[in-house]
């Protein structure tokens, strides 16, 4: 029995005692491993720091710069409403038109008015004209011919008002046909033919797509920072890359209930197609922190990991790193290497984990 038990033991001992050897001679596993060593020419680079801008990143939505309630001056029954939610229009285009009879009935009234002051200012003014002969003869008494005079001023009056109310009965015909006032799209409807419509009640409602801004509350910390001509990074929903939009609103009275300030910014016109509504996530800038920055080409994925070579006497080898956030070619590092490191920051598809790196044509310093 003691005889199998040292049998059992010994390939094991056999197998600590060349990971031992290995150790000793002062090679890695893996460079045991890589059996045929290369010698390759990459640029390599010096860690140091760079910057981060500080962003503080709030959800806002597209809104257009003109949007209308579309609603009738006059009150009466709605006809020929055969515009559709998603109908495009064009400046002058006829919405819906409101019933005329009320407003026909309206002008005729104040025409028989208008006629009746006429009769009256002439009537009055025979009167004025006899009384005026008969009190230069002293045939009347000057209280007489004030009162004729008082008569035919007040026929003078009513005339004019009675014109004017003629007029504008008639200039109600105008507000009969419900036209656009700009181009646009009709985004809600709110009654159908036959409702009736009344002053300040909204029968339509159209939106200017042409002309969409980003709008947004930010907190009043943010806010004390912001100046018109800012600019702001803007992802939306539907589009992959981000834009940046110039800030040309800011309300300085905050809402009472979120204590936020409204801030609109403009909207590049070479986006494309932008629906109204559409989510937005806004990222204003607001000073920098300092992290370590490389080249995105100096990172490569070895079986799913991440790293980057770090030449160190002459000899690459592969550092497990933890990525950041990326700014343009560059990307944070934020564990895995050192300041003052030198790495491969290009050309290292085909490097393995002990190859000899020739620096003849390296990239100067700062990675």
């Amino acid at each position: 029995m003691k005889t199998h038990a040292y049998s059992l033991k010994t390939p094991l001992l056999v197998a600590l005692l060349t990971l031992g050897l290995a150790g000793c001679g002062g090679e890695s596993a893996s460079e045991t491993a890589n059996e045929t060593v290369q010698t390759i020419q990459a640029p390599v680079a010096t860690v140091k720091l760079g910057s981060i801008p500080l962003q503080s990143v709030v959800p806002g939505s597209v809104v257009p710069d003109q949007k209308g309630r579309i609603s009738s001056r006059l009150m009466g029954y709605i006809k020929d409403l055969e515009v559709k939610v998603g109908d495009r229009v064009d400046a002058g285009d006829l919405l819906f038109s409101i019933d005329s009879n009320d407003v026909s009935a309206q002008i005729t009234q104040a025409e028989s008015g208008y006629q009746q002051a006429q009769a009256a200012l002439e009537d009055a003014k025979l009167d004025y004209d006899r009384f005026k002969k008969l009190y230069a003869q002293d045939s009347v008494s000057k209280q007489q011919f004030d009162k004729i005079s008082l008569q035919y001023r007040v026929a003078q009056e009513n005339l004019a008002a009675a014109r004017s109310a003629y007029n504008q009965a008639q200039s109600q015909l105008n507000y009969v046909n419900v036209k656009a006032p700009f181009d646009g799209v009709v985004v809600e409807k709110m009654a159908v033919a036959g409702d009736m419509a009344a002053p300040g009640n909204p029968v339509l409602v159209l939106e200017n797509l042409q002309s969409l801004s980003v709008q947004t509350q930010v907190s009043e910390d943010i806010f004390a920072v912001l100046r018109q001509g800012d600019k702001a990074e803007i992802k939306l929903d539907g589009k992959v890359s981000p834009f940046y939009g110039e800030v040309y609103t800011l309300v300085s009275a905050a809402d009472p209930r979120t204590r936020t300030h409204t801030v609109k910014l403009s909207l590049p016109k070479n986006i494309g197609t932008v629906n109204s509504g559409t989510f937005a996530r806004v990222g204003f800038t607001h000073g920098d922190r300092q992290a370590i920055m490389v080249p995105q080409t100096a990172v490569v994925n070895r079986s799913g990991i991440e790293g980057v070579f770090v030449v160190s006497e002459g000899k690459a080898r592969f550092h497990m790193v933890r990525l950041g956030e990326e700014i343009d070619d560059k990307v944070e590092i934020k564990a895995g290497l050192q300041l003052g490191d030198t790495i491969v920051v290009d050309d290292n598809m085909s490097i393995l984990n002990g190859d000899r790196i020739q620096t003849g044509a390296a990239q100067g310093e700062g990675a």
